[in-house]
């Protein structure tokens, strides 16, 4: 079941003020797109974005979101992807906001599909000036094509990494009167993206590499939710007052995942 968005949104200077928000978007101002998404909303992401036409709705952005998280939070911590339907399975490295190399690969290689499976090897946004794009395609084909896209989390799928690198800015300049409800739903897919993906039970695939210390039934069992940051680990559960407050090991294997580099752990 797909659930509505339940924040109200301003239409004011993201989409040209004076709107009545309870109304649908015009595709004027927009791709107009539907839910769920299927092929041809896709194809009209693509369109708009390639051409740099009117911007998304904020009311789409905020739905592609939140139905992304609901799908990936019934994802397990990691992926498990199979050639058994198709031959081969593309493997994409760091995109950073190039929405272009992400357009000439699926006109090169094809749309994503359980034929044509791709696995989004992490770092997502920051650095480029087509984050948002990158981020809500790649979530978008996600939806539209099940079994299709595999999606890693990297140390930039990170609020505090985006703050550094550029990504929140790139919102705050595109949705102004939304920017902060929107991160919020950003910070929501990144603390379910899975930590890695395993290629017919053989090929691991993980932004940040293994160590000699990688303990897999570790990564499989905890609770990849409560890392909102890796820069910024969460609290030990009971922990006591004046009590070490973080489960280093936990956190480290967490953090090779990803490419962090560990203050000194003990």
């Amino acid at each position: 079941m797909y659930t509505l968005v339940e924040q109200v949104f301003s239409e004011e200077s993201d989409e040209g003020g004076g709107v009545d928000e309870t109304a649908p978007p015009k595709s004027a101002r927009g791709p107009d797109i539907e839910f769920p998404l299927k092929r041809k909303d896709i194809d009209l992401l693509i369109e708009a974005f390639r051409k740099k036409k009117h911007r998304l709705h904020p009311k789409h952005v905020a739905q592609i979101l939140k139905e992304a998280s609901q799908t990936l939070k019934r994802l397990p911590n990691i992926n498990v992807a199979t050639t058994s339907i198709s031959s081969q399975i593309t493997i994409c490295g760091d995109l950073h906001g190039k929405l272009d190399d992400l357009l000439v690969i699926f006109h090169k290689n094809g749309l994503p599909s359980p034929e044509n499976p791709y696995i989004f090897n992490g770092d997502f946004v920051d650095r480029g000036k087509k984050s948002l794009e990158v981020l809500l395609l790649l979530l978008s084909c996600m939806l539209a094509f099940p079994g299709g896209v595999y999606l890693n989390r990297g140390n930039h799928e990170d609020l505090i990494m985006n703050a550094r690198y550029g990504f929140i800015r790139e919102v705050h300049q595109k949705y102004k009167h939304n920017a902060e409800r929107l991160l919020k739903l950003i910070e929501n897919v990144y603390r379910w993206l899975p930590l890695g993906t395993i290629i017919n039970n053989r090929v691991f695939v993980v932004h940040g590499g293994i160590s000699d210390t990688t303990d897999l039934d570790m990564v499989k069992s905890l609770e990849r939710d409560k890392y909102a940051s890796l820069l910024r680990p969460p609290v030990a559960e009971g922990a006591a007052p004046g009590a070490e407050t973080i489960d280093k090991v936990e956190w480290k294997q967490v953090c090779i995942t990803h490419k962090i580099i560990i203050p000194v752990i003990k």
